[in-house]
């Protein structure tokens, strides 16, 4: 199937601080540009069992994942996001399943701090479960929501530009680094009419007993501390910008059986490694990107785990 998503974002405009050192990175003169790009995507949620009397094989569920193409356009004080995944490279064939999502981001940053709010929806997911083939069935059933944001806090910014090294919008002069604190509150929900965990294997996970767990929501808070550097090769605009954050939280759980619910906190762990090289001055960038992002909660018998990785290629010009 061909998966669907739009992305739309404000960014206002960067502001820095009387204290920069204009030697280390610069304002650009064209605000606005224009962003092509490709690349692919995948979203991992699984659910592994930590009963250490038995290996259970561990259930996955992800969107169609898909390589994909789109734009950003940068005009003013709105950016307008939006991508496409192209049909041939999805995971199961349009034709065999409905499965489907959307997703939405809002960004604001300065020198020293910025926010990116995020919120998305799954209707249905695909599900493999471990060492049974790689087969996925389609479940159609399946609800997930998401959504929170990202608050960063970013040191060193009268050397170091977070905006030139994550997004290019600005122009990192003199290699420079920087310690960032990202503060994550966020709420997740999957929920069915059935049951999340095959009912046969449920004894494995949760609560450790036969049940029909219909919905599941995390109330979560993560603190990340990280760092990010942009390294600019001598006397040239090309660039390498690795940034990673680890850190741990807490979730306020709720598990909804049939007659009951459980809830209680549990604790939560997670990274994010990002790295972007390429090529920026004044008039155009052109880069390579990756990502990966993962959590990890721990709910009684279960570990669920939410993993994204994403790498692109993306070329950008100014006017």
């Amino acid at each position: 199937m061909c998966l669907h998503f739009f992305y739309c974002s404000l960014i206002l405009p960067v502001t820095v601080c009387s204290q920069t050192d204009t030697s280390y990175y610069k304002h650009l003169p064209q605000k606005d540009f224009l962003q092509l790009y490709a690349g692919s995507f995948s979203r991992s949620i699984d659910f592994i069992s930590v009963n250490k009397e038995k290996q259970v094989p561990k259930i996955n569920y992800s969107p169609n994942s898909s390589a994909f193409c789109g734009f950003v356009l940068g005009y003013k004080k709105i950016t307008l996001y939006g991508d496409v995944a192209l049909p041939l490279f999805t995971k199961v064939n349009r034709r065999e399943s409905d499965v489907r999502a959307v997703s939405f981001f809002l960004s604001y940053f300065r020198s020293q701090w910025g926010v990116t709010g995020f919120a998305g929806y799954n209707r249905g997911l695909l599900m493999r479960i471990e060492n049974m083939g790689m087969q996925y069935n389609s479940r159609s059933d399946l609800r997930t929501y998401h959504a929170g944001a990202h608050f960063y806090r970013i040191f060193n910014a009268s050397k170091f530009s977070f905006i030139a090294a994550n997004s290019q919008q600005m122009l990192q002069v003199k290699r420079a680094g920087g310690f960032i604190i990202k503060i994550t509150p966020s709420f997740r929900l999957i929920k069915t009419p059935e049951s999340i965990i095959p009912v046969e294997k449920s004894k494995y996970h949760f609560l450790g007993e036969m049940v029909t767990i219909k919905q599941i929501q995390l109330f979560s808070l993560q603190l990340k501390p990280g760092y990010g550097y942009n390294y600019v090769f001598k006397n040239s605009h090309f660039f390498v910008a690795p940034s990673v954050f680890a850190g741990a939280g807490a979730d306020y759980h709720l598990l909804q059986q049939t007659e009951k619910q459980q809830n209680g906190f549990n604790l939560n762990v997670g990274y994010r490694f990002k790295t972007t090289a390429g090529f920026n001055n004044t008039k155009y960038f052109a880069t390579l990107e990756f990502l990966i992002d993962h959590s990890r909660s721990y709910l009684y018998q279960s570990l669920a785990t939410n993993t994204y990785r994403e790498c692109s290629v993306n070329f950008g010009f100014r006017f």
